[in-house]
């Protein structure tokens, strides 16, 4: 060999020992140095926490009745083996989940924070799918598929606002902070209520997840089970509504506006709500919204509950606020007698008309009253008399006892997110709105309750409760009591006053002698004297005028019964449901008589025996 041949040779062997002395002192590096580190990342690797979810809390009815419950399904997830998520994998996925690719990738990114656990795709996969998945699992690494508890709705459209329903749309700012006040941690992607009671009472209804540690093969699919941690049920939720009653108060609400849909051709119906109160606790009996909606089928069914004009997803008893025509006339009455002096002896004589700084007024269908004082002008819903009530005391005083009696804010309810403020006609509402003075003429209209007034169903029937107690105003709640997954009883409500009126003792017993005629014959709802049960009420006619013309009336009625010994306060309220009277008063007779269980053939939904204006 010659000299050349022989340096090339050594410095190819000199190359090869200076690979072997790095390889060497790499692997010493990677095996003894970094041997902790990385048995702890390929344990990592080879190891996962699959959290467990808590059987979601049962409501029940104040009897105990099943309104949501859980039953067992599946849910499809995905989790990152450490190389990110496969386009064909996703791509894959969708097409088996009925889902957009976006969609899920979109899932993924929010919930990037939590790389090494399962992101959860979708809920209650049908069993077929489940199968399909399972099928080709090992095309689809990192697709897991859990047995976990599904949401149902036993009471499927009844009670469905109160209730609510489950999502994973990310939640609101102030709801999260109140969550956190009460130590519930909410991470963006959780299933958690987004209505309703689900909503409100999620740090009660949620529990608390387990989880288990598994070895999971290079698919990400678990082939061993180590250490398990079992979840914590949520806790029942018991309710003060009664199923029963609560579904016969929805069906015949759903009556009465299909009456105006079909018999009446009333092509602006469609919406109505009640609501039922214990008059001296605050209890709601009953709060129903029509139209209602399934929230079991509310996924599949949102498109068209969005489009629907009717707005089935928003709660008319405590979200939307409308204007109440004479059932407010009660409020000028006290106003009337407590800051105007007007005693019950006091008269005004009603021709029909009335002509005040220019305005010129009429009664409804301009019925002529005659001479009359206030109890008689509140069982005939006389026009001309409160309208010179309204003129004796002014705005601002019908602005203060319409906020004593709860208007222009909310009544307190918080079983349940959404009641709204309404609007109590004011000086300062007119002035912030429109930038305009408050002219004399418009408090005729406010004092038999148009003008601005817009109040929620929630509010009448507290108003009602309120005549009927002496002016206490109760927190309204749906709520009983809350009970532990060990039966221990969490929480138990109790009646909260919020206010109470200082109005003098007679001027209750002539607003409540008013109410009581009005539901007797000649007053605006004299046909409910023919049921079995002794009804005190308060009809209201809101004229409605739009660019096409003339719009039906909305009908509503406020009563309470029995008179000698008030057990209920409610409101009845039919939008564009025509007179109160003739609409809104047979629906709040046809309420009363199922709560007392008495015979229908009582009520008769006739008219024409009634000796007064039916507003």
């Amino acid at each position: 060999m010659d000299k050349r041949m022989l340096k090339r040779t050594r410095l190819f062997i000199s190359i090869v020992l200076l690979i072997f002395v790095l390889l060497s002192a790499r692997l010493a590096y990677l095996q003894i140095i970094q041997h902790e580190h990385y048995w702890a990342r390929a344990e990592t690797n080879r190891m996962r926490i699959l959290p467990i979810t808590a059987p979601r809390g049962e409501v029940f009815d104040q009897q105990g009745e099943q309104l949501a419950t859980n039953r067992p399904g599946f849910t499809v997830s995905m989790v990152d083996l450490g190389t990110g998520y496969e386009e064909e994998t996703v791509s894959r996925l969708g097409e088996l989940l009925e889902m957009e690719e976006e969609e899920i990738m979109e899932k993924i990114r929010s919930q990037y924070y939590r790389r090494y656990l399962p992101v959860r795709l979708k809920n209650d996969v049908d069993e077929e799918v489940v199968a399909q998945i399972a099928e080709h699992r090992l095309d689809l690494p990192g697709v897991l598929i859990e047995a976990q508890p599904i949401r149902e709705y036993v009471s499927e459209e009844t009670a469905a606002h109160i209730i609510g329903y489950l999502g994973d749309s990310p939640m609101e700012e102030w709801i999260v902070e109140r969550w956190q006040e009460e130590g519930y941690e909410y991470q963006i992607g959780d299933l958690v209520g987004q209505k309703g009671l689900e909503l409100a009472w999620e740090p009660y209804l949620r529990g608390e997840d387990g989880g288990v540690q598994v070895e999971v093969n290079v698919t990400g699919q678990a082939i061993r089970e180590y250490e398990r941690v079992d979840p914590q049920p949520g806790s029942d939720i018991y309710l003060t509504i009664d199923l029963s009653f609560q579904k016969k108060v929805e069906n015949i609400l759903k009556e009465a506006v299909a009456r105006q849909l079909e018999e009446e051709g009333n092509l602006y119906a469609g919406e109505a709500a009640a609501v039922v109160l214990e008059p001296d606790s605050g209890k709601v009996l009953a709060l129903a919204s029509i139209p209602t909606y399934d929230p079991n089928t509310f996924r599949q069914d949102y498109r068209s509950l969005e489009e629907d004009p009717r707005r089935p997803l928003n709660n008319k008893a405590i979200a939307d606020h409308y204007p109440v025509g004479s059932s407010f006339k009660m409020v000028t009455a006290v106003a009337a007698m407590e800051a105007g002096g007007v005693g019950r002896n006091n008269t005004i004589t009603c021709r029909g008309t009335l002509t005040r700084y220019g305005a010129t007024k009429s009664c409804y269908r301009g019925t002529v009253h005659g001479t009359l004082g206030i109890v008689d002008a509140i069982t005939r819903s006389c026009n001309i008399f409160f309208y010179e009530m309204g003129l004796k005391v002014g705005i601002d005083s019908l602005a203060h006892y319409s906020r004593e009696f709860g208007f222009g804010s909310p009544v307190g309810l918080t079983d349940i997110f959404g009641e709204k403020s309404g609007i109590v006609a004011s000086r300062d509402y007119k002035e912030q709105v429109y930038n305009e003075s408050w002219y004399p003429a418009e408090t005729m209209d406010a004092a038999i309750g148009q003008s601005f007034h817009s109040f929620t169903p929630l509010q009448m029937a507290n108003y009602a409760a309120m005549i009927v107690n002496g002016g206490i105003h109760y927190r309204p709640y749906l709520v009983e009591k809350v009970v532990d997954s060990e039966g221990n009883v969490e929480m138990m409500a109790e009646p909260e006053v919020l206010h109470h009126m200082d109005v003098n003792s007679a001027t209750w017993d002539v607003v409540r002698e008013g109410m009581v005629k009005a539901a007797r014959p000649g007053g605006t709802a004299g046909h409910l004297a023919d049921l079995p049960v002794d009804i005190a009420g308060k009809t209201g006619t809101v004229q409605v005028v739009g660019t096409e013309g003339s719009i039906p009336n909305h009908s509503i009625f406020v009563a309470y019964a029995p008179v000698d010994e008030p057990e209920v306060a409610l409101v009845v309220f039919i939008k564009h449901g025509g007179t109160g009277g003739e609409t809104a008063a047979p629906v709040a007779g046809e309420i009363l008589m199922e709560y007392f269980g008495l015979d229908m053939e009582g009520l008769e939904n006739e008219t024409n025996d009634i000796n007064s204006a039916n507003d």
